[in-house]
């Protein structure tokens, strides 16, 4: 199964136009991998820690489920989690698979343990390290539940060669105001910075305390200017943040991540780009190129497109930028999907 050239077009016609456009066939741009859902940082802007997780996929089916990957012609490999790094055979994965093969494999981690494996990651096939860091030191620290957290992960970064690097920020009230400080210790390292947004609808957050991280007004004027001049996110994303955090009405774009990106969570269960919709197929039981090909896959993708779904901010940028492909073109959206975007776990 190869991307072709007609297959965003034809995702944008379907979505913007007459669903009868959207391809008949899912060509995902990039894969999320969780082998595990454990996580040792205790975010107050997520669960994950509180709950122990079974993994669900062993050492040779991710070895296989990697390869599986590569052959349908994906071309970003995203490993996430919980925490990736607390899986012990990553690097093995990554060194007996075929994950030389893409043009990036990004990982998505809290920073905690890449000083500890900075040779491993050096040496593996990965070229993109996106770190979760939501603020300065202090407040950091508050929001992801470890002291000295900000500390270690600048220095595990710092241990890093040949890796470009990322800080994702959950754009939040605590740490609005440091959002610039934050940006240029960014550039001191020779790292971009992409953005999360906060959510009510992911499983993950069900029990967050987001009123202490919802921005107030002024907070939010400066997280618009901080995506408008930091960032220089378009003004149509930067317009969608402003609403979304003021409480106002949104006109939400057609969701096309089913067309765009695949997740695979650490019991084997296949997600069509969504967290709050249910599982589609199982990789423990039945290849991912037969997941893919099937009609619970393309139904479910479709109705994303309708917005069937409780509705969440997980890539919305990506929907945004489909939305506005015919002002912008799609060099944002093949910058989305290429590049530093932002990501959930």
């Amino acid at each position: 199964m190869r991307l072709t050239n007609l297959y965003l077009p034809r995702v944008w016609a379907g979505s913007q136009l007459d669903e009868k456009f959207l391809p008949p066939d899912i060509h995902p741009l990039s894969a999320h991998i969780k082998l595990t859902e454990n996580c040792q940082a205790r975010c107050v802007s997520c669960d994950y820690w509180k709950t122990t997780w079974k993994d669900g996929i062993s050492t040779e089916r991710a070895i296989r489920l990697v390869d599986e990957i590569a052959e349908l012609g994906i071309g970003t490999l995203r490993m996430t989690g919980g925490e990736p790094l607390i899986r012990k055979d990553l690097f093995d994965v990554l060194e007996r698979s075929r994950a030389r093969d893409f043009g990036r494999v990004i990982l998505q981690t809290n920073g905690l343990l890449l000083k500890r494996f900075h040779q491993q990651m050096n040496a593996s096939p990965i070229t993109h390290v996106n770190v979760s860091i939501d603020g300065m030191r202090k407040s950091n620290d508050r929001i992801r539940g470890v002291e000295g957290y900000f500390d270690l992960a600048v220095e595990g970064i710092q241990a890093l060669h040949g890796k470009k690097v990322s800080f994702t920020v959950t754009l939040n009230g605590i740490s609005a105001a440091e959002l610039d400080e934050l940006a240029s210790v960014a550039r001191g390292l020779g790292a971009e910075v992409g953005y999360n947004i906060l959510s009510r609808n992911l499983f993950f957050l069900a029990n967050a305390d987001l009123v202490s991280l919802w921005p107030n007004k002024d907070r939010v004027a400066l997280l618009e200017r901080f995506a408008r001049e930091a960032m220089r996110r378009p003004e149509f994303e930067v317009e969608y943040l402003r609403k979304y955090y003021s409480h106002e009405a949104l006109d939400e774009p057609p969701c096309v991540l089913g067309y765009l990106q695949v997740f695979v969570l650490s019991n084997g269960d296949v997600l069509t780009g969504c967290y709050p919709l249910p599982p589609v197929g199982n990789i423990v039981q039945s290849s991912l190129r037969e997941v893919l090909a099937s009609e619970a896959y393309r139904k479910q993708a479709a109705a994303m497109v309708r917005r069937e779904c409780p509705g969440c901010t997980c890539g919305v940028e990506s929907s945004l930028a489909m939305k506005h492909a015919v002002s912008s073109g799609f060099f944002e959206l093949n910058r989305l999907l290429h590049g530093s975007s932002s990501s959930l776990p």
